[in-house]
């Protein structure tokens, strides 16, 4: 079984493979969209022969990690044909997915599991937990009565000057919600793509976006599908505009984060919620996803010995300066009780701020002495990660 890169000619087989191996065939603007991200992505295939019998796709992202921007590699598209399964063919191909996502420069990657466990094994982690809320007329939020700014619009009707302040108010927000991913051209076309029906309510403070939300609404449900909200008289003012539409909707359904203490300023919040654990976060390459970031207050070097059995390269033990600075040092060079001591996953999931050092540890079943873990606590942001999007 060979794997490498599909070149055009065999596209027709990518598309063959995913009708096969995925629910619902793509057809039209799904299909244009797909082919669009087979010719963008590092296309991998499992070859049997002149046979693609096996695929996956590194998608060139962006994510933000406490603010710096990141490239990401979101894995996607992972399958095989039946009869190739049991083989090892998704294994060769994460292996050579890691190595591609490194020589592209992609320290970090994502993805949305088929199974937890099954990805937990190549180094990836869970890091964000969803928030699925569904709101019925009875318990709809009265924040008041205010004239509020709301411009809107939808892809079918578009305001291009509307449409390109929403879009860099979502990537600003990006930059200051950790775990975002920013969004260029192209994955907004994705979304017109995948939702042509979106409509957009942007509300503004002193002639400038402070608020928008993308929603659709279908039989009675007002679905709110981007959220994003700069302070909370913004939160607030956007929640007014979407209990405006209670003589037509019945129910206000959503994402948010679990941790975000959503509804709580709502009169009635005993509404249906329910959290999903469905992305996870891999760094692929640690010296490179270490060198650029933003640690805060290093009061001592911090030491990390990390264990990867699929990226040999980040099997090292590295010291980070007061000033921020990491090398790889010998690993006899340090006591043990002195550094930390992770595998892959874990280390991923705390340096986005998903776990604290000490859960990180326990997790490990491994153990530090206190100095060092209020050490590395202090040195990593406490932002927690947020991310929505699907690949």
């Amino acid at each position: 079984m060979e794997i490498k890169l599909i070149p055009p000619k065999d596209y027709t087989q990518v598309h063959r493979l995913r009708d096969y191996c995925f629910p619902n065939k793509y057809v039209g603007t799904r299909r244009e969209d797909f082919q669009y991200w087979i010719e963008q992505s590092t296309t991998l295939g499992a070859y049997d022969g002149d046979k693609v019998v096996g695929q996956l796709f590194i998608l060139p992202l962006n994510m933000t990690v406490h603010g710096e921007n990141y490239k990401m590699g979101g894995i996607g598209f992972v399958g095989t044909f039946p009869e190739y399964r049991q083989r090892g063919i998704i294994k060769k191909l994460m292996l050579e997915a890691l190595k591609e996502m490194r020589q592209n420069g992609q320290a970090i990657s994502v993805l949305a599991p088929f199974s937890v466990s099954f990805y937990r094994y190549f180094g990836w982690e869970l890091f964000f937990e969803k928030l699925h809320y569904s709101i019925p007329h009875s318990l709809f939020p009265n924040l008041g009565k205010q004239v509020d700014i709301v411009k809107r619009m939808s892809f079918e009707w578009r305001d291009e000057d509307l449409f390109q302040a929403i879009q860099d108010f979502h990537n600003t927000q990006a930059l200051l919600n950790n775990g975002s991913m920013l969004r260029d051209e192209a994955w907004w076309k994705r979304i017109e793509r995948r939702a042509p029906d979106s409509h957009f309510a942007a509300y503004f403070q002193e002639d400038k976006v402070a608020g928008y939300i993308r929603y659709t609404m279908q039989e009675g449900t007002f679905m709110i599908h981007d959220f994003i909200a700069q302070d909370m008289l913004a939160e607030q003012a956007i929640w007014r505009f979407i209990t405006s539409h209670a003589s037509s909707v019945y129910t206000i359904e959503g994402i948010t984060a679990n941790d975000h203490h959503f509804g709580f300023q709502f009169q009635e919040p005993q509404f249906k919620r329910e959290v999903k654990m469905d992305v996870m976060v891999r760094i692929v390459d640690a010296f490179a996803f270490m060198q650029r970031y933003p640690w805060e207050d290093i009061q001592e070097p911090l030491y990390v010995s990390l264990e990867d059995a699929f990226c040999p390269w980040n099997e090292c033990v590295y010291k980070i300066n007061k000033d921020g600075n990491v090398s790889i040092i010998e690993a006899n060079s340090i006591s043990d009780k002195h550094m930390l001591a992770l595998p892959i996953n874990l280390f991923s999931a705390m340096m986005v701020g998903y776990l604290p050092v000490q859960e990180a540890l326990i997790y490990a079943k491994k153990d530090a002495i206190k100095e060092v873990v209020d050490t590395w606590q202090q040195a990593i942001p406490r932002n927690r990660p947020v991310f929505y999007e699907y690949f």
